[in-house]
């Protein structure tokens, strides 16, 4: 694996220590276009993905965009390309039908869904893993959403328990 503070921008040194330390349990991350947020995310969520499966940590993750149609040229494109920099490619299956990673050696996933109405939020509140549980959420375009009681809504829905 290549040490990920050489592909991340160096602004971003002292937040991938804090992830790494899981210092906190949420991040807002704030800059407009060019600012290498999304790429920031893309190598950090695979990342700790596969450094909690090496202290026996189950975790998964879960990307959310409003619009379903933006989820594949969007997050899951970027977090192919943080699997690609991190240089792991070998280790993780990447699936289109339904779009997912899966972390090979331990069948962790990262998941990706809409919440583009009602009936969206209620198919992400049935969000399973095989093993383990969500303990990665990423908002793509987090002005898109209704505010922070739908936020809040998805989030005590997917990172409930730990098992």
């Amino acid at each position: 694996m290549i040490n990920p503070y050489n592909i991340t921008a160096e602004h971003f040194w002292d937040l991938l220590e804090d992830c790494i330390e899981h210092k906190h349990t949420h991040y807002w991350l704030k800059g407009g276009r060019g600012s290498t947020k999304s790429s920031f995310i893309g190598i950090i969520i695979p990342l700790m993905i596969m450094i909690d499966a090496q202290n026996g940590i189950y975790s998964n993750a879960i990307s959310l965009r409003k619009v379903k149609e933006t989820l594949q040229d969007s997050v899951y494109s970027q977090l192919i390309w943080g699997i690609e920099m991190l240089g792991v490619s070998d280790y993780w299956e990447i699936k289109v039908s339904p779009l997912q990673l899966i972390y090979k050696p331990t069948g962790q996933t990262i998941k990706f869904r809409s919440s583009n109405n009602k009936d969206d939020y209620k198919k992400i509140k049935s969000t399973k893993f095989t093993k383990g549980f969500c303990r990665y959420v990423w908002y793509e375009e987090l002005d898109e959403f209704f505010g922070m009681e739908e936020i809040r809504n998805i989030n005590q829905s997917l990172l409930r328990g730990r098992k």
